[in-house]
């Protein structure tokens, strides 16, 4: 699950710091990054099976956290997106579990609408995605305990291919010239709404090797996300 993460940043981070570029007047090229909160609605009623029937329902309910940039040429649009998937939290009298992933996707998009301060386009993210539970004790425990029982917390999960489908739009409330760097920028906020879709499978791992048995599950959820960010483009593009 981590390198997923880690993976996700690396993308970001590189969008995030593109600057809109001319091409003797013939493109116009524009940039954006920014962070992204918002909520997703996934079923995760298969995962039950790895805990005890008297445990509460996972909650289908999880906030999405992470980071978005975009390069645009024309009205084409090629970035990266990482993104943080949390859970439900369960505690019990002696053990609490938690559940929840990530996922890294490159982005392709086109503008439908390109106006000064507003941009609309559809969008398709492909990349890698993860998500799992963890079940580790609520409770103090003496060393013996440790010594005669080790391997108390119970890391598990799946990883897979992932596609985002998405409908986006970014609002540029005010945009500023700045003489030194010939370029216009500025504030900018937006919206994504979307569905994560991955192929179901049943390759469950733990910290030990592979889970024989494990349910088949995808990571499979309806999203909307809010942006806060920045935009900007170069003197002659526009």
């Amino acid at each position: 699950m981590k390198k997923y993460i880690i993976a996700s940043i690396i993308i970001c981070t590189t969008f995030s710091l593109l600057k809109a570029q001319e091409d003797n007047g013939k493109f116009k090229s524009m940039g954006s990054g920014g962070f992204t909160i918002g909520y997703g609605y996934m079923d995760v009623s298969k995962i039950h099976a790895f805990v005890p029937k008297e445990v509460a329902d996972f909650n289908n309910n999880h906030m999405l956290i992470g980071g978005t940039g975009h390069g645009m040429l024309n009205n084409f649009i090629v970035g990266g997106t990482g993104l943080a998937i949390g859970g439900d939290l369960i505690m019990a009298d002696n053990y609490k579990i938690t559940n929840g992933g990530g996922l890294g996707t490159i982005d392709f998009g086109y503008q439908i609408l390109d106006k000064e301060q507003v941009k609309i386009y559809p969008m398709i993210g492909i990349g890698g995605c993860a998500y799992g539970l963890q079940v580790s004790r609520n409770n103090n425990v003496p060393i013996n305990t440790i010594v005669n029982d080790p391997g108390q917390e119970v890391n598990v999960s799946l990883g897979g291919f992932v596609m985002d489908l998405s409908l986006n739009l970014n609002y540029i409330p005010l945009v500023l010239y700045d003489d030194i760097k010939n370029s216009y920028g500025g504030f900018m906020t937006g919206f994504k709404v979307g569905y994560l879709l991955s192929v179901p499978s049943s390759d469950w791992i733990y910290s030990g090797g592979n889970v024989i048995g494990g349910p088949s599950f995808g990571l499979n959820m309806w999203y909307a996300k809010l942006i806060i960010g920045g935009f900007g483009y170069s003197k002659g593009n526009r």
